[in-house]
């Protein structure tokens, strides 16, 4: 991608353009700016994605590929811990394969205060490879605290005698630590409490050098799996994940769905980790809470998936086999609102973020085609679907992204230009979106878009203070306008090339298309354009430049 940018000097002002370089020809509300799929010769699974301080992005997940492809170690055991780091464009500035000779799974990474990064997940690797420690049981947690450039700084290996896995860490306020995931572990190694069931929420709070300051168990008489945890304003935490234990433990409500089914279990808990309250919400069915946030009017957003029909907290039906669920609640857990999200198949949430519109981002997987809320087919067995609502869950756009094979998203945030990062595990060839092929049976994919329909939005341009000194492919001028604009390529090599200008609204709509082959073109006739931001797009055959100018 080439991106370039211009000032223009008019009436005594620097005026700034931004110009985005895209394979694609329509200024859509959510067009892919770039991607890119990473991976090695076998199975690669991206969990977690970030936006890093110098506008890149740091990638978690696991790897069981040799060398090969972007591959640049080989697998220690089975499954290994593989972090990636990229640019602002995606492009792999550096790599790490984390593990020891067993299962390790990387689920959770997050840039650390001093530009490192700290990484969670669970292994059953003994002392090898990476590993300084054994197992405790079947699976640990295991945190992984590196440094900028991703070289192991030190870890910790914290678990009981069976089953115990991390799927969320982030730094504290006081530079710590907060673990989040389940265990199924009595009192031995690590864990100072039973499990009260088959699987309890496991929290654990750690200092900044990973050692356990205190730890709590959570749940009851069943199955109940911690997701998420995020420290909240009070110094507190709110967990969510799910669970089908009746009252017994810490549960204090019973399971809605009946035997067998799951409801999302939140729970909000002092900064000693000692539960304040809690509120199991669901319905008759399958009710699986992934993602959990403190939102700014001190309340809380959830999103998971859900198989219920209404019943018990659910106010609508399902679409399909089962659909995103969001649930907003109040500072103390009481239903604000909820919205249920999919179409005739299986959609399921992975990940909800508010954005800076106080709106959501919400991000999944669908397998269903046009139907219910779903307004694109779907492109293979189940592709990326992102869906952005308004600050009380009302859809605003959506958009399906995938190929010929089955697309999974894990992970999505907002990036610092309003746009949008996100990232899964794929394993489509050329098709659909998808613009490369896999290298081996699934890799890493990520995904920017750009919302040119938030006023916000800059789509990677540069501040207007910036000072502005490579290439100016393109002019476009005078900006603002009135009637007639001059659009000029001032690369030589575009002489004599045929040249496509379009200039489109922030609907995304057409309203001008022209073709030419003088690199110095005048759009004429202006007059007519109701006041506002429009958008040009110069085509030169294999490559697309943009531009931003006002209507007065």
């Amino acid at each position: 991608m080439l991106t370039s940018f211009f000032k223009k000097l008019t009436g005594g002002k620097f005026l700034v353009f931004s110009i985005c370089l895209s394979l694609s020809v329509n200024l859509n509300a959510q067009e892919i700016e770039w991607q890119n799929t990473i991976g090695g010769n076998s199975m690669d699974y991206l969990y977690s994605i970030e936006q890093t301080a110098d506008g890149g992005y740091i990638l978690g997940g696991a790897s069981y590929s040799t060398i090969s492809g972007d591959k640049t170690e080989n697998s220690i055991g089975s499954y290994d811990y593989w972090i990636v780091k990229t640019n602002a464009t995606g492009n792999i500035q550096w790599q790490n394969t984390i593990g020891g000779n067993d299962w390790d799974q990387l689920f959770s990474i997050q840039q650390t205060a001093d530009g490192g990064f700290i990484l969670g997940g669970t292994s059953s690797s003994n002392i090898s490879g990476d590993k300084s420690e054994n197992s405790n049981g079947t699976f640990d947690y295991w945190i992984i605290k590196t440094d900028s450039l991703g070289i192991i700084q030190w870890q910790n290996t914290i678990g009981g005698n069976d089953w115990d896995q991390l799927n969320y860490i982030e730094q504290t306020a006081d530079g710590g630590y907060i673990l989040g995931g389940f265990s199924h572990s009595i009192i031995s190694g690590d864990k100072t409490e039973h499990s009260n069931g088959i699987h309890d929420y496991w929290l654990v709070k750690t200092d900044s050098t990973g050692n356990i300051q205190w730890q709590n168990t959570i749940g009851g008489n069943n199955w109940d799996q911690l997701n998420s945890v995020e420290q909240t304003a009070d110094g507190g935490y709110i967990l969510g994940g799910y669970s089908n234990s009746n009252i017994s433990g810490d549960k204090t409500e019973n399971c809605i769905g009946g035997f067998g089914n799951y409801d999302y279990w939140i729970i909000k808990t002092d900064s000693l980790g000692i539960i304040q309250w809690q509120n199991t919400i669901g319905g008759n069915n399958w009710d699986q809470l992934n993602s959990v946030e403190q939102t700014t009017d001190g309340g809380y957003i959830f999103g998971g998936r859900s198989d219920s029909n209404i019943s018990g907290d659910k106010t609508e039906n399902t679409n399909g086999n089962s659909d995103f669920w969001i649930v907003k609640t109040d500072a103390t857990g009481n239903i604000q609102w909820q919205n249920t999200i999919g179409g005739s198949s299986g959609d399921q949430l992975q990940s909800i973020k508010q954005t800076s519109d106080g709106g959501y981002i919400l991000g999944g997987s669908s397998s269903s085609n046009i139907s219910g809320d779903k307004t694109e087919n779907t492109n293979g067995n189940s592709d990326f679907w992102i869906v952005k609502t308004d600050a009380t869950g009302n859809i605003q756009w959506q958009n399906t992204i995938g190929g010929n094979g089955s697309d999974e998203l894990y992970s999505i945030e907002q990036t610092t230009d309003s746009g949008y990062i996100f990232g899964g595990r794929s394993d489509s060839n050329v098709s659909g979106d998808k613009t490369e092929n896999t290298n081996g049976h699934h890799d890493y994919w990520i995904v920017k878009i750009c919302d040119s329909l938030s006023t916000a939005s800059l789509c990677s341009a540069v501040s207007v203070n910036e000072l502005v000194i490579d290439y100016k492919e393109v002019e476009v001028f005078p900006n603002p306008v009135i009637d007639e604009l001059t659009i000029q390529l001032n690369y030589t090599n575009y002489l004599n090339q045929p040249i496509t200008i379009s200039i489109i609204d922030v609907l995304g709509n057409v309203v001008r298309k022209e073709t030419t082959t003088n690199p110095k073109s005048p759009i004429r006739n202006l007059k007519s354009f109701s006041p506002g931001i429009y958008f040009v797009e110069v085509k030169t055959g294999k490559e697309v430049y943009r531009a931003k100018f006002v209507k007065e």
